[in-house]
């Protein structure tokens, strides 16, 4: 069995921290109020003595830091966490539901993913020379999947983890719309050519430059990251995460990010790697850009912004310029999964994949991450519609194409492979309800904002 802490490839780590354009310093001088610069820099010592608190029970207990819960539990509990395990998954920002999909069915869905990249290698992938993380989205177990009732019933169940203070906000956390990703199937290897270093994905600069992004780490901007709450939506509502519209970047707001397990993956081989400290990570790496020469040497001046690059869609944590993340310690694999397994963590959550896969079979997993019903969002399901009807790479992956999957008799964009209402919904077919005597104002508002801009009013 591979070791539990596995030996990371890691990246030049001494590079300078780059001087942006001068108007990131006008930006970074706006992120914090003048008021609120000593709290700013009391709040920082106390940041970087739980950082290191944590660290130390990361270590310690490894991948057991990673909340795990049985499916049928989730059920049985009316479709939601169990109070304490919910505020355990809010804290550590990640979890593990067992058996969301039988495992047979998961198995199933892996055979007929390797027998459709047989039949089309000429789809290609990452790496190039051996694809495994392959450019495909509409095969039909991937449509299967994402319109699969328990599936969908795990992302509406982690989706309560989500609140908003204003109802009348037109956001429905409980109803999901597709998000059409791509599958990985990893070869054992003992080569590093599979290599995601950690990081967050939704946008790099943008937390600090978008006005309504960075909104959402405000209470962190005013000394107070004790009291920042991570899974409030309001300001999530309007942020922009793709402000150089690059055309690589995610154009949906994914609330949670996951995978479903298609293999048997034992810790390390080739697997997930997470940080599972959402709040003082947030925290640590929203301020970094102040304390970069010392925890009293405050500097809002300076245009730094280590790891996050203007047009970049991922922002990069480094061992030199995010000392006291101590990714050496506290990046953990995953525990085990088995295929129907389903792995979710927080946007704002640190994470990479293993550099190496020491196992004897492959590492399978469909990505299929949480995005619940907003404006934003619908504009994406409306571009993800016509893309299902042509059976063409969804607008955030046309750089990755090779071969369009509309060339191939046995694509899985088709209707029949929908397997739920749910789902035909989530992929922008049948009209939302709009009549629920529970629904909130803003829930009642996306739905109907939806069924218009779908023409399905």
């Amino acid at each position: 069995m591979p070791a539990l802490i596995q030996e990371q490839v890691l990246l030049n780590q001494t590079a300078k921290c780059p001087l942006l354009d001068e108007r990131f310093s006008v930006i970074k001088q706006q992120l914090v109020e003048p008021a609120n610069k000593q709290a700013v820099i009391a709040s920082y010592g106390r940041l970087c003595k739980v950082l290191e608190q944590e660290t130390a029970l990361i270590a310690k207990h490894g991948p057991n830091m990673v909340p795990e819960i049985d499916f049928s539990v989730v059920l049985e509990n009316g479709g939601e966490l169990p109070q304490g395990l919910a505020d355990l998954v809010r804290e550590r920002g990640c979890v593990i539901f067992r058996n969301v999909v039988p495992e047979a069915q998961a198995v199933a869905w892996e055979a007929e993913l390797k027998q459709y990249t047989k039949s089309h290698p000429n789809v290609g992938g990452f790496p190039a020379h051996d694809p495994q993380n392959w450019s495909l989205w509409w095969t039909r177990p991937q449509v299967q999947m994402r319109s699969n009732e328990r599936v969908l019933g795990a992302m509406k169940a982690i989706s309560k983890l989500w609140h908003v203070n204003d109802p009348s906000l037109p956001m429905d956390l409980s109803t999901q719309v597709t998000y059409p990703d791509r599958f990985r199937i990893r070869h054992p290897s003992k080569d590093g050519e599979y290599t995601l270093n950690a990081h967050l994905d939704s946008g790099a600069i943008e937390r600090w430059e978008d006005p309504e992004y960075r909104k959402c780490y405000k209470s962190i901007m005013e000394g107070k990251w004790e009291t920042y709450d991570g899974w409030l939506a309001d300001s999530r509502l309007d942020a922009k995460m793709d402000l150089y519209a690059t055309g690589s970047s995610c154009s949906c707001w994914r609330s949670m990010q996951g995978w479903l397990s298609l293999s048997h993956t034992r810790t390390g081989e080739g697997t997930l790697r997470l940080l599972p400290n959402l709040k003082a990570s947030t925290a640590y790496i929203m301020l970094r850009p102040f304390f970069l020469d010392g925890a009293d040497a405050f500097d809002d001046k300076t245009p730094t912004f280590p790891g996050a690059t203007p047009g970049g869609t991922q922002f990069y944590p480094t061992r030199q310029h995010h000392p006291h993340l101590d990714l050496d310690r506290a990046m953990i694999g995953i525990p085990p999964v088995k295929p129907g397994d389903y792995v979710f963590w927080h946007a704002d959550l640190v994470h990479e994949v293993d550099k190496f896969h020491p196992g004897t079979t492959d590492s399978s997993v469909s990505y299929m991450a949480c995005t619940p019903l907003t404006p934003y969002n619908i504009s994406s399901l409306k571009s993800t519609r016509e893309s299902f009807l042509q059976a063409s790479p969804p607008a955030d992956f046309g750089a990755f194409l090779k071969e369009e999957e509309n060339q191939h008799d046995d694509h899985g964009a088709r209707k029949e492979n929908i397997l739920s209402r749910e789902g035909m919904q989530a992929m922008g077919f049948e009209a939302f309800d709009v009549d629920g005597m529970d629904l909130t104002e803003g829930q009642r508002a996306a739905r109907n904002l939806a069924n218009a801009r779908l023409g399905l009013a």
